[in-house]
């Protein structure tokens, strides 16, 4: 009996220390791990120093996380696995709560979520830091039931800047996609390939599987390579793109056979360059004004085609005037299920709805609540938008939308930076303006933080609702105001502009604005395409005895190379209180350019009356050297020597002002 009992306890212990082991042991060491991340997208946060605020800017900065993650197990895995996750030890929910995490992503949080994630699918969990509390070391551990992995938060040196898809206007379904690569490291790389993965289908918008491997493809340089401290354009012609969510995952080796993938993730915007009017709609004579047709035929004469409204009963549904002016719906867009239709896809630029978060009547929407928000439109075809509105904060709220824009005025107008703060004109301080150049500033800012996700901007146009700024009598800008403001945007790198505002009341009190803007409409649509597959290059500025003379733009598209100079030495009028520019500058500049651009390129001046070809100089260091006389802004397109992109240009110049002629309207010279 001893004995059987002395055998009994020694089995009882050895089971006891079993049991303790499983307790204590990481549950990894006995499972096979069934979700693995194969990508990383981060986007390390910036602030600009140079604008002003009454608060001071944080340097607390932290990042915004793509994590690119697969189902490796080849079976379903039932959601529950994946309803508690953990980064470094917290739960997403912990993070946000105690103010170090400004929104997530994360599959718990979708009502709809399917009970299962599929075999061989991909998930993306995203979040956005407000600061680098969260982040202990420079490993950042993920665990749940199905997961407990480490990866390293590594810089992004080279990464994705820019995606843009298109296709022939009369099709849905964009067939092009043109991908810009920045490479910021030491190494030189080669493209391998490209892989793209999308849902099957809208409805199941969370998981996304491989739909095309491309080998293939156009690229400048056209070597395939990416030389360090260079930036390539990558064009891929695809059987068709559906709308919706897509991650593109491309693989890249250098000359030590080492390989390397970037990764990105974004909803595909059939891109277009789109004119809004904003918020145009209003009565006329008691009338909805998209009911005038004098309006609309100044739109129209405008290069106008997009405005903040869901519809107009009389005009978008009579097929004979809306073909005639047709406006794009940006709007709210709700119930989206009405309006996420074949038919009417065209139709619509945007989703709208929020209006300006980062105010928030005074107190800003919590950008956690603002994902609520926009995620519910995920399942839709038609991409989101959000209005920014203060670049000392909008790192919190950066890519939450599919297609983000921001709205700042540099004259008589409200803003978030404080204008008396900016010592700019000799010491001399004012409270009706802020630089100009600003708006170049902020737009590079929000396309840095929202990469690789397309950007539009709020230009300031002709507007009857504001007050009176610092003394300033007139509260909208002068023509020179105007067209430097949206050119500081254009030069940057936007998809679209939109006026604020050109309600029938505003322009009949601005009708000096008229012309101009029609010229800037004009001047856009002649080089969409560049806009819309370009990017900005190189940017810098041009000084002379230490003042800045010329902001200088090298903005590349495939089609050819755009030059941007807009006028810094611009001074202000007292007496007015408006800036002023002078007539006709001279105007000595040199713009670097990227090293496949040689000897044999057209170069061509943009003015008010067109396209005209003009001499340059091609400088030992790749630099091109211009002559010229400028007012407000010079644009010079550099074109490959064949003729050809020089002559469409031309044609479709001529078609643009023949087009202003079919619409011509004469109330406003009165």
């Amino acid at each position: 009996m001893i004995k059987i009992f002395l055998k009994l306890s020694k089995f009882s212990s050895i089971l006891f220390f079993i049991t303790v082991f499983y307790l204590l042991v990481p549950f990894k060491c006995f499972t096979q791990e069934k979700l693995s991340i194969i990508g990383l997208n981060k986007v390390d946060h910036k602030i600009e120093p140079s604008l002003k605020y009454k608060f001071q800017h944080s340097n607390d900065l932290s990042a915004r996380y793509q994590i690119f993650i697969k189902n490796i197990s080849q079976q379903p895995i039932n959601v529950e696995n994946i309803k508690k996750i953990y980064i470094n030890g917290r739960s997403p929910d912990e993070w946000h709560n105690c103010k170090i995490f400004s929104w997530y992503r994360f599959p718990y949080q979708h009502s709809n979520f399917p009970e299962e994630i599929p075999a061989n699918s991909l998930m993306i969990w995203e979040f956005n830091g407000r600061n680098n509390k969260w982040l202990q070391s420079s490993n950042i551990h993920f665990r749940s039931n199905a997961i407990d992995t480490t990866i390293k938060d590594d810089n992004q040196l080279i990464y994705i800047s820019n995606i843009v898809f298109t296709g022939p206007e009369k099709l849905l379904h964009p067939d092009l996609v043109t991908i810009h690569i920045f490479n910021d490291s030491k190494q030189d790389y080669r493209v391998s390939d490209i892989i793209f993965w999308q849902p099957s289908q809208n409805a199941s918008w969370h998981f996304l599987y491989p739909v095309d491997s491309v080998t293939e493809f156009k690229t400048i340089p056209n070597d395939k390579r990416i030389m360090s401290g260079e930036k390539s354009i990558l064009q891929i012609n695809s059987k068709k793109f559906m709308l919706g969510y897509i991650a593109i995952q491309v693989r890249l080796s250098n000359s030590s056979g080492g390989v390397k993938e970037i990764w990105a993730y974004v909803k595909i915007k059939k891109e277009s360059f789109d004119i809004s009017s904003g918020w145009s709609n209003n009565l006329i004579d008691g009338k909805p004004a998209f009911l005038n047709e004098e309006f609309l035929k100044i739109l129209k004469y405008l290069h106008v085609n997009t405005a903040h409204y869901n519809g107009q009963p009389g005009y978008s549904d009579n097929d004979q005037l809306f073909s005639r002016y047709p406006i794009k719906y940006f709007g709210s867009i709700v119930p989206w299920e009405n309006f996420d239709k074949d038919s009417l896809l065209h139709r619509i630029h945007a989703i709208e709805i929020l209006g300006e978060p980062q105010y928030g009547g005074g107190n800003p929407v919590d950008p956690q609540q603002v994902n609520m928000e926009l995620i519910k439109f995920a399942p839709s075809r038609i991409p989101t938008t959000l209005t920014h509105s203060e670049e000392r904060i909008w790192r919190f709220y950066s890519g939450l939308s599919d297609y983000p824009h921001y709205d700042a005025y540099r004259v008589s107008s409200p803003s978030a930076d404080k204008w008396r703060n900016y010592d700019r004109w000799n010491g001399k301080k004012i409270s009706w303006g802020a630089p100009l150049e600003t708006i170049g500033t902020m737009t590079r800012s929000l396309k840095y933080l929202n990469r690789p996700a397309p950007v539009a901007y709020w230009s300031q146009g002709p507007h009857s609702g504001w007050q009176v700024y610092g003394g300033r009598k007139r509260t909208s800008p002068t023509a020179s105001e105007l067209r430097v403001q949206a050119y500081h945007a254009l030069s940057t790198g936007i998809t679209s502009l939109y006026w604020f505002n050109l309600s029938h009341t505003a322009l009949i009190k601005y009708p000096d604005l008229i012309e101009p803007m029609k010229r800037i409409g004009r001047e856009i649509l002649l080089l969409d395409s560049f806009y819309i597959h370009g990017t900005q290059w190189i940017y810098e500025q041009q000084f002379e005895t230490n003042k800045p003379i010329w902001d200088l733009s090298t903005f590349v598209a495939p089609q050819g190379v755009i030059l941007f100079a807009l006028d810094l030495d611009y001074s202000i009028n007292s007496g007015l209180k408006t800036f002023t520019f002078t007539s006709k500058k001279k105007a000595n500049l040199k713009f670097k350019l990227p090293k496949w651009v040689d000897t044999q390129w057209e170069l061509f001046c943009l003015s008010e009356d067109g396209l005209t070809q003009i001499g340059y100089e091609l400088i030992s260091d790749n630099s091109i050297l211009i002559n010229d006389e400028i007012t407000e802004v010079g644009v010079y397109v550099l074109l490959p020597s064949s003729g050809s992109g020089g002559r469409f240009l031309k044609q479709k110049w001529q078609k643009l002002i023949d087009e202003e002629r079919n619409h011509t309207v004469n109330w406003y010279k009165r």
